[in-house]
């Protein structure tokens, strides 16, 4: 038999537990944010047909950096551009199945990564991106 004070305490204490993990909770998503400043890397597998473009946009400030990379089964040209009064390509690569790096942009502004395949034949492509800080 448990006597009323045992009740109380095990009842308290129960109540403790209960209001600190959901403290805990609340506080977790902070902590998250806080040691991740990179956003979740995007995989993606296309299949571009001939003249066919993939087209990947983010908004990146000058104190973030994309981080990229991607293997095709056949040639494709690749670039990292933004939008001023005209397009602005920042990194170009033509006639390549592989590439990676990082890129830190000067401005801030919608960057686009593009992928066309000027070839006769489809082309499957497999490329990774991320935003993170410098």
């Amino acid at each position: 038999m448990v006597s009323d004070d045992m009740e109380i305490e095990l009842m308290a204490n129960l109540i403790r537990v209960m209001v600190t993990a959901a403290a805990v909770s609340l506080v977790a998503p902070v902590w998250a944010q806080d040691t991740s400043k990179n956003s979740p890397a995007r995989v993606v597998t296309k299949t571009l047909v001939a003249s066919e473009a993939q087209k990947e946009c983010l908004s990146l400030n000058n104190r973030q950096r994309l981080h990229y990379k991607f293997r095709a089964d056949g040639p494709l040209n690749f670039k990292v551009s933004h939008q001023e009064e005209k397009e602005v390509i920042d990194l170009k690569r033509d006639g390549t199945e592989s590439a990676s790096g990082s890129f830190m942009p000067r401005t801030s502004a919608d960057h686009c990564l593009v992928w066309t395949n000027a070839g006769k034949h489809s082309v499957t492509l497999r490329y990774e991106f991320q935003r993170g800080s410098q």
